[in-house]
């Protein structure tokens, strides 16, 4: 400190100490007062301007959040809609077939089955087309009477046997009629191969379209001469027709695909005259067939049979025909 300073502050105060007991003026108390107004009026503006800042930050944010929970919604419901499927436009439905009958169990020993009956397991289908009595033992079905249709799954390395009479029918997948009655039969193959082996011992492969007939056992003889062998079985139908096969092939996925309208489609466009007569007989059969029990429009089947039995009368499957008709009651159509 310096040596003035005590002196100075010594004066300040005696002119402090002056003051106090001095009065103040009346010009000089209004001007106190209004400096103590506008003292007050500055820091009441001070205070309010101190709180706009946080007022308006307050409402900036309440304005964003309500932005932002519009834009949440807009994206949800985008999101939604985005993940939600389309449907498309509905085109016509194409016509749905009937299902095949429910069948009963191929089970093993003695089996019959009614007019229009079936069995089924082990991806083996029989079907009566008249009443018939079979016996089944592992992979070995035996045709004992009547006539029925085999459909059979593809089955490589486990063939199935048929036997009818003194014939053994080797099946690896097919579809095919066989008939026995009073000793005489006949096989009729509608899809596939077959290996058909006589009691002679004689081995005939059948192609698609192809019937293979056998005779009756001969009579003893009279005579006590030496019995002899029947003759070895004998194919009823020509060795191929052009496309035949390929057309029962195709018909063949068609009718596992269910599609079985355009399955009768494809064997009326395939109908050539330029076929033998048997072999249009086994393509009108199974149009015949597809109407009647897959797609089950009687009237169609009907006209259909009435049709066949015109064009092939007295055909191999004529019996058929006429039990189908009798069931149907197409004489009353």
């Amino acid at each position: 400190m310096s040596e003035r300073e005590p002196e100075v502050i010594a004066q300040i105060r005696a002119v402090d100490e002056a003051l106090a007991r001095r009065g103040m003026s009346p010009v000089a108390s209004e001007r106190v007062r209004q400096t103590l107004v506008r003292h007050a009026q500055a820091r009441s503006l001070r205070a309010r301007l101190r709180w706009w800042p946080m007022v308006a930050f307050a409402a900036g944010a309440a304005l964003m959040a309500v932005l932002l929970l519009d834009r949440r919604e807009v994206a949800v419901h985008e999101a939604v809609a985005r993940s939600e499927p389309i449907a498309p436009a509905s085109a016509a439905p194409e016509l749905s077939a009937p299902l095949q009958p429910a069948c009963g169990e191929l089970g093993a020993g003695a089996l019959q089955l009614g007019s229009d009956g079936c069995l089924a397991g082990d991806g083996v289908r029989v079907s009566a087309w008249a009443p018939a009595t079979l016996e089944r033992a592992g992979d070995r079905v035996t045709v004992r009477e009547g006539e029925v249709m085999f459909e059979v799954d593809p089955r490589p390395g486990r063939p199935l046997h048929v036997i009818a009479g003194a014939i053994d029918i080797e099946v690896v997948g097919t579809r095919f009629i066989v008939r026995q009655r009073d000793g005489a039969g006949r096989v009729s193959l509608l899809e596939g191969r077959l290996r058909v082996r006589a009691e002679d011992g004689s081995v005939v492969a059948l192609e698609a379209g192809q019937e293979l007939a056998w005779p009756a056992p001969a009579p003893p003889p009279v005579s006590p001469a030496p019995r002899r062998r029947p003759p070895p079985a004998t194919i009823a139908a020509p060795a191929s027709d052009a496309g035949l096969a390929e057309l029962l092939a195709e018909v063949a996925t068609l009718r596992r695909e269910g599609r079985f309208q355009a399955a009768v489609d494809r064997l009326k466009a395939a109908d050539s005259a330029a076929w033998s007569a048997r072999s249009r007989q086994l393509v009108s059969f199974e149009i015949g067939t597809l109407l009647e029990r897959q797609l089950g429009d009687t009237a169609a089947a009907c006209d259909h049979w009435r049709a066949h039995r015109e064009r092939f009368p007295g055909g191999p499957r004529d019996e058929i025909v006429v039990r189908s008709q009798a069931r149907l009651g197409c004489a009353q159509r």
